[in-house]
């Protein structure tokens, strides 16, 4: 464990090295490459066992993958400022993570991609209703192209998939958790982010978990782990990239992730995307790096 922590901290020092702009894309592309290859394990295994003891093990095996993290770090990790923050965080991540594991096992892994990509169109909405944020007409439009490539997508006028449903509602509660994220982030450290998040949702994935339990193999056990290492991974390069970069410069990167879905969902699962997606991927892309953009540039204004 020793051996790992050393090569941690290597690692940070030579990341410090990389310009602070650049790191943050980089780490931005590499965390969105990650939160792929989970969702493309979790639709694997979901065929296997049931994707809500699957969100239990991914939360489970949270502290043991940031083990050489935490021991490099000390007790000095777990300290946080914002302890409520993080349990509004962990009450609505939990209930994203449980609809969405579930419309993943169901739906195709690039649908689930594009509609995922919705959660800036769902934050803008927030925004305005809760926030009382104004909206100009350029922002309205892109919202409502935003919202048109979702109905692409989707494609209500042949059918719509429960699994479509749970991957929206996901969005929605996600588009909250990143704005309470983006707040941890000014005084809590990225592993300490990530941390409480999986330990924290062990209850509620454990609670729906219990009626649908059955024993994994070893195999299965490691494949598990593999899930949440990555989903752990992918959550904290995603944190560490929000403390170096504003998130609407970030969103537009994250993007990639249609294409290596994509890619992934043809050669493991024999998922051959609709021109559809492409056209209602390419609206909701469009929207939401404009939204990105505008909100960058009235934050410099």
């Amino acid at each position: 464990m020793l051996f790992f922590s050393k090569i941690y901290s290597s690692l940070i020092e030579k990341l410090q090295l990389i310009p602070k702009t650049i790191l943050a894309i980089i780490l931005m592309i590499v965390s969105g490459f990650c939160f792929v290859v989970m969702h493309c394990t979790v639709k694997y295994l979901s065929q296997e066992i049931h994707p809500f003891e699957i969100a239990f093990f991914r939360n489970v095996f949270v502290a043991l993958v940031l083990a050489p993290i935490i021991i490099s770090n000390g007790h000095k990790i777990f300290v946080t400022k914002q302890p409520k923050t993080h349990v509004y965080r962990i009450l609505f991540n939990s209930v994203a993570l449980i609809c969405f594991f579930y419309g993943l096992s169901i739906t195709t892994l690039a649908e689930a991609t594009a509609l995922g990509f919705t959660v800036p169109i769902f934050a803008t909405i927030l925004s305005i209703l809760f926030l009382k944020e104004k909206i100009r007409l350029r922002r309205f439009t892109a919202l409502i192209l935003g919202f048109i490539g979702t109905l692409i997508v989707l494609r209500p006028d042949i059918s719509i998939q429960i699994g479509s449903f749970f991957i929206i509602f996901s969005a929605i509660l996600w588009s909250i958790c990143l704005i309470f994220i983006k707040q941890l982030t000014k005084t809590d450290n990225a592993i300490t982010i990530s941390l409480y998040a999986g330990i924290g949702m062990v209850p509620a994935t454990l609670f729906v978990a219990i009626p649908v339990w059955i024993n994994p193999t070893i195999e299965q056990t490691i494949i598990l782990f593999f899930i949440s290492f990555a989903g752990t991974l992918a959550q904290t390069l995603m944190n560490s990239a929000f403390e170096r970069g504003e998130v609407a410069m970030l969103i537009p990167f994250d993007f990639l992730r249609l294409i290596w879905s994509a890619l992934l969902g043809y050669t493991l699962f024999f998922e051959t995307p609709e021109i559809t997606l492409w056209l209602g991927g390419i609206l909701i892309l469009g929207s939401t790096s404009y939204m990105a953009w505008r909100e960058m540039i009235q934050k410099t204004r």
